[in-house]
């Protein structure tokens, strides 16, 4: 049977019907492909997770993900604390006041949603994050992969690390069982321009790392590339700082930072700029695991960003923006992206997998 029918065939079958855990499986089976991926250690039933944020925020939430076919998702980043309660970037800990979906201009449909805003991180204190971490672990299965995230104390050059926070909030959530982290390098850093100095930039991205795993020594580390303004070579600098702090992977990267907007962007421009790092630091380090994100919307996206080095993507602003154009999938809005990036007969991963195959059988 043409295996683009075949795929139109199980397209029309899970228009209508939940996706199964096994998915991967089938697909093996029925149409050749081995859909499987990594997040570091941790073997992944496909390549698609939810990045953190407003859509990781609660139980109901990463029970949906579940559900949908996703891989795994990350948790909304905590603020830490200390012992005592003691929290020196309570100043993240926030609402959004300003969200505002808009469109590139090439995007006539309104089908790739980038998201405005000023928010922050999660607003709960350590004592609520930790209720909400504790019910979200027990969704972990050997199929379903979830990651905590933090944001800790971050110094200037004249000051000394809080080392306490990162190490106190980094064990409660290890003891729960988290084992995979990842350090959020928020955009909004950039309202402190103190800061915003290269070697203050590079000594976060090195020091912490080393300081998480005096915590929890059995955990994988994956800090967020900041886009910064400093131009390509120092977007690789950081990368290589986190190796030689011993961080397990990056994530590349989070959503540029505008300051005459005051929010965070995303879409086109973050996609290009960030499969642009992808490939330059897996040139230089084949080695390092590559989680990519931003401006995800269509399988030709996910193909792009794991021909470029990624292991997996991370997707959020196709969950959280307004499509113009409705999406065909019946269901809550994780249902309907998933479908939709990975059984779209025209531009889903499946059909992208098809035709590279295709390709490589008649070159």
């Amino acid at each position: 049977m043409n295996d683009f029918r075949h795929l139109q065939e199980l397209s029309d079958y899970y228009l209508s019907r939940d996706i199964p855990e096994n998915l991967s499986d089938i697909i093996q089976k029925e149409l050749g492909l081995n859909i499987k991926a990594n997040y570091g250690d941790f073997v992944l039933r496909n390549c698609l997770l939810v990045a953190p944020g407003q859509m990781t925020t609660s139980f109901q939430q990463i029970q949906m993900i579940k559900k949908s076919g996703f891989a795994g998702c990350v948790l909304k980043s905590v603020i830490a604390e200390d012992s005592t309660g003691r929290c020196s970037m309570i100043k993240f800990r926030r609402k959004p006041t300003y969200v505002k979906t808009v469109y590139d201009s090439q995007d006539i449909e309104g089908i790739f949603p980038i998201i405005h805003w000023d928010g922050g991180l999660d607003i709960r204190n350590l004592d609520d994050y930790i209720k909400f971490a504790d019910s979200a672990v027990k969704l972990i299965s050997d199929n379903f992969l979830i990651a905590a995230s933090i944001l800790g104390h971050l110094p200037s050059m004249d000051e000394n690390f809080i080392e306490e926070e990162w190490i106190y909030t980094t064990q409660k959530l290890c003891n729960l069982g988290y084992k995979v982290f990842e350090v959020d390098f928020c955009p909004f850093l950039k309202e402190e321009d103190q800061l915003m100095n290269k070697k203050t930039i590079l000594r976060w991205y090195e020091y912490v790392p080393l300081i998480m795993k005096k915590a929890c020594k059995n955990i994988q580390i994956f800090p967020k590339i900041m886009n910064l303004n400093y131009g390509m070579d120092f977007q690789i600098k950081m990368i290589e700082a986190s190796i030689v702090g011993g961080a397990d992977g990056v994530i590349i990267g989070n959503r540029i930072y505008r300051k005459e907007y005051g929010c965070a962007h995303g879409g086109r421009s973050l996609r290009e700029r960030n499969l642009q790092q992808i490939k330059i630091i897996k040139d230089k380090h084949p080695e390092i695991h590559v989680s990519g994100t931003g401006g995800i919307y269509t399988g030709r996206h996910i193909m792009d960003y794991i021909k470029s080095g990624a292991e997996n993507i991370q997707v959020l602003s196709y969950l959280m923006g307004k499509v113009k154009k409705p999406f065909i999938k019946k269901g809550n809005r994780f249902q309907q992206v998933f479908y939709q990036l990975m059984f779209d007969i025209e531009d889903g991963f499946l059909a992208c997998l098809l035709k590279q195959r295709r390709y490589y059988e008649n070159s």
